[in-house]
């Protein structure tokens, strides 16, 4: 991901238009989906998705940008749908991704989230459970519930999506407790499908609603699972080099909690003497200390964890790119589908820019 990969200006705007449109068209109706949960259920919702504060007064947060909202609606409107028709798709899915969301935060024990309290810190782990599960049963009954349009296709891309969900969050707790001298990257790819599964699911329920040919749904639904490797890739980047400012992120989150992330994992199968100062440390017992992270983000750098990273992430994405444009479907919805693909590895590419320093023999002990 170099300078040349940043979208250019008009792509930029296409996406930014399009990003605003599919928000602007979802949004009632996903608030009135959060509105149908018990009281306190919806609170917590409202609360996860930055409507409120803990006490129920609303506030001017936001859902964030919702492009997985937008991927369902241009899938739909790739195959002739309107608008109106794709919203119970892109609210459906917005409820999947934010079920997964208040479940992973609690597995991984993230405390911040769009720089707040995560719901489980602000409302405690068994209703922030209860409240993913909730979200969770809306959105099958919002797909359910589309009238004029065959259940089983819609109905069968939420559920395939969060199969693929939990199969991925099993693979990826599983991966957190793997040996450094085991950890491979057929298990992180298997992980990925915790972030595949739901952008597959995006496209494949939009061009259900759309009556979209099944050959044409498969393809798409293969192009956002590549997207999605490149998407969980680019994040581990951020989380090591991003500007925490403007991301929202924890500073060295993941490598604070141990996570196997792509980088780490690339930089310890680099055979290097930084990737064996690297593996030792990780093998420790004892957690990192605050002043070891930098030094260990340095590191996965010095044994090539990051550029391997973005060669790999790039890899995917054009895959998916190379996917997409052979699904068939309206040129136009097709092109901004291509747009918001590059935009996810572009947006994450522009908070990318603490770069460690390297270890020294008078730092940390690594």
């Amino acid at each position: 991901m170099n300078q040349t990969e940043v979208l250019s200006p008009p792509a930029a705007d296409t996406v930014r238009e399009t990003l605003a449109e599919c928000r602007a068209a979802t949004l009632p109706a996903l608030r009135t989906a959060v509105e149908g949960l018990h009281p306190r259920l919806a609170r917590i919702s409202a609360y996860h998705l930055g409507w409120c504060l803990p006490d129920g007064t609303p506030t001017d947060g936001h859902t964030g940008k919702m492009l997985r909202a937008a991927l369902a609606m241009l899938a739909a409107r790739a195959f002739g749908a309107s608008t109106a028709s794709a919203v119970p798709g892109a609210v459906a899915v917005e409820l999947v991704h934010n079920f997964s969301l208040l479940h992973d935060d609690l597995m991984d024990a993230d405390e911040l989230r769009r720089g707040r309290p995560t719901a489980w810190v602000a409302f405690g782990r068994g209703p922030a459970v209860l409240a993913g599960d909730a979200l969770l049963s809306q959105a099958l009954r919002v797909v359910t519930e589309v009238r004029g349009t065959p259940v089983q296709p819609a109905t069968g891309a939420i559920t395939s999506a969060v199969d693929a969900i939990i199969q991925g969050q099993a693979a990826d707790l599983e991966l957190d407790g793997y040996p450094v001298d085991e950890v491979d990257t057929d298990d992180y790819l298997a992980a990925c499908a915790k972030t595949s599964g739901l952008l597959g699911g995006c496209l494949e329920v939009g061009a259900a609603l759309a009556h979209a040919p099944a050959p044409a749904a498969r393809m798409l639904r293969s192009a956002a699972w590549d997207l999605g490797v490149a998407w969980q890739i680019a994040d581990d980047i951020e989380s090591l080099w991003g500007d925490p400012t403007a991301s929202g992120k924890d500073a060295y989150g993941d490598l604070r909690s141990g996570k196997r992330t792509y980088p780490v994992i690339a930089a310890l199968r680099s055979d290097t003497p930084a990737a064996s100062r690297l593996a030792v440390r990780l093998s420790a017992t004892e957690a990192p200390a605050e002043a070891e992270l930098a030094a260990l983000a340095g590191l996965v750098m010095e044994a090539g964890g990051r550029a391997e990273a973005e060669r790999t992430a790039r890899r995917y994405l054009d895959q998916a790119l190379h996917t997409l444009s052979r699904a068939g479907g309206e040129a136009a919805a097709v092109g901004t589908l291509t747009a918001l693909f590059r935009h996810v590895l572009a947006r994450h590419q522009q908070w990318t820019t603490r770069v460690p320093t390297a270890p020294t023999a008078e730092g940390a002990v690594l």
